[in-house]
């Protein structure tokens, strides 16, 4: 035990050291998160503006309508509404069958057709018109859960989570002989190298979830975005996101003999795909590939963790939150093993 501590204590101190960590899983994060809220931040902040809405003349629910305070009521005939259509002088117009007729879609497009949908359902129903609250509030709440750029956000948050990849590739390159004289000496002595590998492994995890929650504090209190509602599952996957980063930067530093520099390259490689995968630098890639490779969806790590962090937080579901569980888990297993087998058969000719 008090081998373990001393090798947990040198390695952190040598991990704040270390350029790759200090860079990428600390201040990259960071500013990666003020770029995104700079080019995101008026989609994120939607103000709706009144919507000119055509009526024809005599529509019997033309004094509903006018009580509504987001909607310009504009009493046209069916010939004008199709010119006021044509030159976006108004978003959609009613006839007397409460038939809506639009040029294209859109938020105020979509709101109109909610409304006639609620009033349809009230006349189906029996229920007086006038006692349904047809305010704005329900929509905006709506619109608010569907913003695709929270789940820009939930993608970066599943990226940074396994950033562990670069302290698990300097864990290591400190015990291999042909790129450090740390690893070197341990090679001729009788000095376990698992315990040193434990030992990188803890404080890697470690390090990358303070990162984290650097990260997430900047976040909620400087850019004044609320991410979390779900804490338990939340706090889940990203623990496992930092557990499958530190085991894939491991097996990176363990599979091949290329240089630090090398492996630090594969790794951002590998994330960045990953991430991109998963939605991070558009959600219309996103639902491009859940359209048409839904698998790959599943099987990303990263689209996993964003995935599930979107749905527990958001739509309050849990549904697929144990089969992630279990593919990170057995990803993190996976890894950490093939490590081990690609480090117990590492030998030089000469050091």
């Amino acid at each position: 035990m008090r081998n373990l501590f001393r090798n947990c204590l040198y390695q952190g101190k040598n991990l704040f050291r270390d350029f790759g960590f200090s860079f990428w899983s600390l201040a990259y994060p960071l500013i990666l998160s003020v770029f995104f809220y700079l080019s995101f931040s008026g989609m994120m902040n939607i103000e709706l503006e009144n919507i000119n809405l055509g009526i024809e003349e005599g529509n019997r629910i033309g004094y509903i309508l006018e009580e509504i305070e987001i909607l310009n009521i504009h009493n046209i005939s069916q010939d004008q509404a199709i010119e006021k259509l044509n030159n976006d002088e108004i978003h959609g117009f009613i006839d007397e069958d409460l038939n809506l007729r639009v040029k294209k879609s859109g938020i105020n497009q979509t709101i109109i057709k909610e409304i006639i949908e609620q009033i349809k359902q009230m006349e189906r129903l029996n229920r007086p018109i006038g006692n349904y609250d047809f305010e704005v509030d329900y929509i905006l709440d709506r619109n608010q859960n569907a913003n695709p750029i929270i789940v820009t956000f939930y993608s970066l948050i599943a990226m940074v989570s396994t950033y562990g990849v670069f302290a698990g590739i300097v864990t290591v390159i400190l015990i291999q002989a042909n790129l450090t004289n740390i690893g070197a000496r341990l090679s001729i002595t009788p000095l376990k190298k698992y315990n040193f590998l434990i030992a990188g492994f803890i404080v890697a995890l470690t390090l990358n979830l303070f990162a984290n929650g650097v990260l997430f504090i900047f976040i909620k209190y400087a850019l004044k975005i609320q991410l979390f509602n779900e804490i338990k599952y939340s706090s889940i996957f990203v623990i496992l996101g930092n557990v499958f980063g530190t085991a894939l930067g491991i097996f990176i530093g363990a599979s091949n003999k290329r240089s630090h520099n090398v492996k630090t390259l594969m790794a951002v490689a590998t994330t960045l795909i990953l991430s991109f995968l998963s939605g991070m630098m558009g959600p219309h890639i996103k639902v491009m590939l859940d359209k048409n490779i839904p698998i790959l969806g599943r099987i990303n790590p990263i689209s996993i963790i964003s995935n599930n962090l979107y749905r527990v937080n958001l739509l309050e579901s849990t549904k697929s939150v144990k089969e992630g569980i279990l593919i990170l888990s057995l990803y993190s297993i996976l890894l950490i093993f093939s490590s081990y087998m690609f480090l117990r058969r590492r030998n030089y000719d000469s050091i």
